[in-house]
């Protein structure tokens, strides 16, 4: 049987680690995962902070591993930035694309405010003040392990400036700006509070009525919150 391609993608202040708990829900035998780290995590970094410096930056990362027809699948942030690919390199991607806690529209007047403000606090301020708002489950032990991923994806990204250039793009582009020829599925946390569930229904219904799914006790950070579930979520599409 021939192995599928997933290309994980993650969001703003994150890094690969943050979804690699959701990565080992999906059999090394079936599936070849690939986490790549997006600008600014790590030493990476991008000349413009936008949606096609982003989309190539994807698109050079498939070439230069020779991957053949992958299914990414971005979170949160990473979803435009899948969207954007989808968009501007249809012919390096498979046939279908995941978006978890999708950015379907541009968040609101309050999140634009405080995202580009979060890139210039400390990161463990950052990251307890977003998690602590973000997160459903009432669980201490997966808020205590989602602080640490958290603190360590925040701490890998060692630019201040490139950090607040990637906030500005989380809130200047949404998936509803892209227009691509893919069969995308929306999935998201039943008590996302970031993204109101109505926009993400009326956003998937542009795309051909693309499916949606809700976790349920999950939020905006469901790789964390609920990893089994949403990557059922994923197989079960992946197999249609």
């Amino acid at each position: 049987m021939k192995k599928q391609n997933l290309v994980f993608i993650h969001g703003f202040r994150g890094s690969s680690l943050g979804l690699e708990e959701l990565s080992k829900c999906f059999d090394k035998k079936k599936f070849n995962i690939y986490l790549p780290d997006l600008p600014p995590a790590g030493e990476n970094s991008l000349p413009e902070y936008s949606a096609r410096h982003y989309a190539r930056f994807v698109a050079n990362y498939i070439k230069s591993k020779k991957i053949k027809d992958p299914i990414l699948i971005g979170h949160s942030m990473g979803s435009i930035i899948v969207a954007a690919t989808a968009e501007r390199y249809p012919e390096l991607l498979g046939d279908k694309i995941v978006f978890l806690s999708p950015i379907s529209v541009h968040p609101g007047l309050f999140f634009k405010a405080l995202t580009p403000l979060s890139a210039l606090l400390p990161n463990k301020l950052v990251g307890y003040i977003t998690t602590k708002y973000l997160i459903i489950p009432k669980d201490k032990g997966l808020l205590r392990r989602t602080l640490l991923t958290t603190y360590h994806c925040g701490a890998d990204q060692k630019n201040k400036r490139d950090t607040y250039k990637s906030a500005k793009f989380s809130c200047e582009y949404a998936i509803s700006d892209f227009a691509f020829d893919k069969t995308p599925i929306f999935i998201s946390g039943a008590k996302d509070r970031l993204i109101p569930k109505k926009k993400t229904i009326d956003v998937a219904h542009t795309f051909n009525d693309a499916d949606t799914v809700w976790i349920e006790n999950a939020g905006h950070l469901l790789n964390y919150e609920q990893p089994k579930k949403t990557a059922s979520a994923i197989k079960s599409f992946l197999k249609k």
